[in-house]
C-alpha cells in the first residue's frame, strides 16, 4: 500500500486574494496553517483553507477588520508647487500662530485663490502640518545647522526654566563660526525636558541632546551660564562634570554678565540706600497699574502741565529684567513734579492712604537726591548691559567696556590723585574728602538747602552705594577675567599694527602645544604685511585670513585664524538662552499647554532656523529632496525624527486647553 500523502503549506497561498489579509504558516508544524482573525490552525490544504474561509466563524471574525478605513496618502505632485504653499504655510505657522489655525487657512487659501492651481491642490490640516513641522521641516533646519558647525569647536550657554505645564525644561544654545555665513553665530540647539535639576540631571539631559544631534560633546570649549551653584560649583557642579566628559580642564566657564550687573545693582541698592526708594519705584508703578481711572486723569493732568504733551508710562521695578531701576528711575525723575501733585490731589480726592505716602515721600528732597545720583549710575550699567546683550557684539570690545564700566563709577567718588586698580582693591581708602557729587545734585542740593547734617549723611550713603557696588562688580568678574580680557588684542585695530602684545599666554591657555605656539607667533608677526580689504569688523576680517590663499593656493595664516574665530566663539552672556525661553512662552501659552516638548523643539527648530539665515516664511525656499518627503509616509511617520531627548512620553497636541 503506497504511503500517505501529506499535504505541506504553501507560501504561495499568501498572495492569493482570498487568503493574504488572514493566512500565515505555523512555524512547528509544516502541515498546519494559522488564521489570524478566528486565532485557528487549519491543515494546510487549499481544499480545507476555503472551506474555512466561506465558514460562518470567519466571516464574522473577519467583519470588524473589514470596517477599518486604511490610510491612504495623497499623491505627489511633480511640480512641487503644492508643496511649496504647504511648507511656507507650514513655516508661517511655526513663526506666528498656533497649529490649530491650519484647517481654517488652507480652507481661506482654496477658497479666495480658487485660480491657483496650488491653492486647489492644498491638503493642509493640522495633523499633517504637526507632522510635516515635526517630520520634515524641523529635521531639515537642525540637520543644516550641525552642518554647519561640523567638527569645529564651539560654546555652549545653557539655563533652567519651567513652563506653563510646569515641565522643567533646560534651554540649550550654541555660539560657533560659520563658514557659510561669515559671522558668528548664536541659535538655538534645544530644549531638553529634565527629571531633576541637579548637576548630574542637566549633563545627562545634555548628552542626550548631543547623542540625538550626532555631535561630538568634546568640541565644546566654554560654557556660559548664570550664576547658579549647581552650575559654577568647584566640586559637583555643571561645569565641573563637562570637565569630565569632554577631558578638558581648562574649559572655559562664563558667568553670565547681564545677571552679575543685575545682581551687584539689586545688592548695592537693598545694603546702601533707604528702602523707601526702593518702596517708591515700585509702589509708583503699583499705583497706576490695575486702574485706567487713575492712568487717565494722569493723563489730563500732564497734558495740562505740559501743553497737552502725553506722558510716559512708569515701567516696573522687577528682579526678572535685567537692570529696570533704570528706566524705572530715569522715568519717574522725568515726571517727578507732575507725578508729586497727582498723589497730593488724590489723597484728599479719593482719601487713599498709598496716595498719601507717596506725597509724603516725593515731598521729602532726600528722596529726590538719592534718585538723582544713582540714575547717571544705572545708566552706565544699562548701557554696558545692552552691549553684552547682543549676539553680533565684537567680543575684543566687550571685557574693555566692563573695565572701563568700573572705572568710571570708581572716579565719582575717587581721588584724582590716587593710583588705585579699581579691579582689584578697595577704593573705600581713596575716597575723595572735598567730593563732588555731579552738577545735577550739587545743583538741586543747593536749592533745596538742607541742613549740613542731613547733606553729609546723604552723600555718604551716596558714597556707600558707589563702593558697594564697585566692590560687587569686582567679585562678579569672571574667575578667568585676565585672560578673556587678551582677547581684545585680536581686534582688526590692534591685530594689523607693526608692535603689538605677545600671545604665548593666551595660547598656552588653551592647550596649545610649543610647535603650535611657533605658528602661531610666527604667523601674528608676519600678519600685517598682506594688504587686508574687511577692516570694519573683527569677524568678517579673520574670516577673510580664514580663506586667504596666496599665489601657491596654500593660507599661510591658517593655524592663527583658526584659533582666533575659535576664541571668538566664547559666549559672554545668556540673553541668548533668555531669549529662547520667551519664544517658549510665546508659543507654549496657557491655551496650547498639552503642546508636547517634541512639537515645541520642531517649532523652535523652524523659528530659529529662519532666523539664522536672516529669512521669513514667505522667502525662504525649501529644497526640493525637502519638499518630495511632503506627502510620503515620511511626512506621516508617528514618531518624529527631530531630536527629542524629553524623559517621558508626551503627547503631541495642540488644542485648546485652558487650567485656570
Amino acid at each position: 500500500m503506497p504511503p500517505k500523502y501529506n499535504q505541506h503549506y504553501r507560501v504561495e497561498w499568501e498572495s492569493m486574494s482570498v487568503f493574504k489579509e488572514w493566512l500565515q504558516p505555523v512555524e512547528s508544524d509544516s502541515t498546519k496553517a494559522y488564521c489570524k482573525y478566528c486565532k485557528s490552525q487549519i491543515v494546510a490544504k487549499y481544499y480545507c483553507l476555503k472551506q474555512h474561509a466561506s465558514s460562518s466563524k470567519h466571516l464574522k471574525a473577519m467583519e470588524p477588520m473589514r470596517s477599518q478605513k486604511k490610510l491612504e496618502f495623497p499623491k505627489i505632485i511633480n511640480n512641487l508647487e503644492t508643496q511649496k504653499a504647504e511648507s511656507a504655510l507650514a513655516m508661517f505657522i511655526c513663526e506666528h500662530c498656533s497649529i490649530l489655525t491650519t484647517d481654517h487657512l488652507s480652507q481661506v487659501c482654496k477658497k479666495r485663490f480658487s485660480e491657483s492651481q496650488s491653492a486647489n491642490d492644498l491638503r493642509l490640516h493640522r495633523t499633517k502640518c504637526t507632522h510635516i513641522i515635526k517630520n520634515i521641516l524641523a529635521p531639515h533646519f537642525y540637520k543644516e545647522l550641525v552642518d554647519d558647525i561640523g567638527d569645529q569647536e564651539y560654546s555652549l550657554m545653557i539655563d533652567e526654566s519651567t513652563d506653563v505645564s510646569v515641565s522643567k525644561l533646560l534651554g540649550v544654545t550654541v555660539r560657533y563660526f560659520s563658514l557659510t555665513l561669515k559671522k558668528i553665530v548664536s541659535t538655538f540647539l534645544g530644549l531638553v525636558e529634565l527629571e531633576d535639576g541637579t548637576a548630574n540631571g542637566i549633563v545627562k539631559g545634555l548628552k542626550l541632546l548631543f547623542s540625538s544631534l550626532n555631535l561630538n560633546i568634546k568640541n565644546i570649549i566654554g560654557v556660559g551660564t548664570d550664576n547658579a551653584a549647581v552650575m559654577t560649583g568647584t566640586t559637583n557642579g555643571v561645569h565641573q562634570l563637562l570637565k569630565t566628559e569632554t577631558g578638558k580642564d581648562n574649559l572655559v566657564l562664563i558667568r553670565c554678565v547681564c545677571h552679575s550687573l543685575q545682581l551687584a545693582i539689586s545688592h548695592a541698592s537693598e545694603q546702601t540706600l533707604p528702602r523707601n526708594i526702593d518702596f517708591l519705584i515700585r509702589e509708583t508703578y503699583n499705583w497706576f497699574s490695575h486702574s485706567s481711572k487713575r492712568q487717565i486723569y494722569y493723563k489730563e493732568l500732564y497734558k495740562t502741565m505740559n501743553f497737552g504733551s502725553e506722558p510716559l508710562k512708569i515701567p516696573r521695578l522687577c528682579n526678572t529684567r535685567w537692570i529696570s531701576i533704570e528706566p524705572a528711575v530715569c522715568r519717574i525723575l522725568e515726571q517727578w513734579d507732575e507725578l508729586k501733585l497727582l498723589f497730593q490731589v488724590a489723597r484728599s480726592s479719593e482719601q487713599c492712604y498709598m496716595a498719601e505716602m507717596l506725597y509724603n515721600m516725593y515731598s521729602d528732597p532726600v528722596n529726590h537726591l538719592y534718585l538723582i545720583y544713582i540714575k547717571p549710575i544705572v545708566q552706565e550699567v544699562q548701557m554696558v548691559n545692552k552691549l553684552f546683550e547682543k549676539n553680533d557684539v565684537d567680543i575684543t570690545k566687550l571685557y574693555d567696556d566692563l573695565i572701563g564700566l568700573t572705572e568710571s563709577i570708581s572716579r565719582r567718588i575717587l581721588n584724582p590723585t590716587a593710583r588705585v586698580d579699581v579691579l582689584t582693591q578697595n577704593i573705600a581708602s581713596y575716597v575723595d574728602p572735598s567730593l563732588y557729587m555731579g552738577y545735577a545734585f550739587e545743583t538741586k542740593l543747593r536749592e533745596y538747602n538742607l541742613a549740613r547734617e542731613v547733606t553729609q549723611h546723604v552723600k555718604q550713603r551716596c558714597v556707600n552705594f558707589t563702593i558697594k557696588l564697585v566692590t560687587e562688580l569686582q567679585a562678579r568678574l569672571p574667575t578667568n577675567f585676565a585672560v578673556l580680557r587678551k582677547i581684545s588684542i585680536f581686534s582688526v585695530q590692534e591685530t594689523l599694527k607693526v608692535i603689538k602684545p605677545p600671545i604665548i599666554e593666551i595660547a598656552q591657555e588653551f592647550n596649545i602645544d610649543a610647535t603650535g605656539i611657533d605658528k602661531l607667533i610666527s604667523q601674528w608677526r608676519n600678519i600685517v604685511f598682506i594688504q587686508w580689504q574687511c577692516t570694519s569688523s573683527t569677524a568678517e576680517f579673520w574670516c577673510e585670513v580664514l580663506e586667504y590663499k596666496d599665489a601657491a593656493g596654500n593660507n599661510p595664516f591658517k593655524e592663527l585664524a583658526a584659533f582666533v574665530t575659535m576664541l571668538l566663539t566664547l559666549p559672554h552672556s545668556n540673553a541668548e538662552v533668555e531669549r529662547v525661553f520667551s519664544q517658549v512662552n510665546l508659543v507654549k501659552t496657557k491655551l496650547r499647554n498639552s503642546l508636547s516638548t517634541s512639537t515645541l523643539n520642531a517649532i523652535l527648530y523652524v523659528r530659529f532656523g529662519l532666523k539664522r539665515v536672516n529669512k521669513c516664511c514667505h522667502s525662504y525656499e525649501v529644497p526640493g529632496p525637502i519638499l518630495r518627503k511632503i506627502g510620503t509616509n515620511e511626512a506621516y511617520a508617528y514618531t518624529s525624527s527631530a531630536p527629542n531627548p524629553a524623559t517621558s512620553m508626551e503627547e503631541d497636541s495642540d488644542d485648546f486647553l485652558f487650567i485656570s
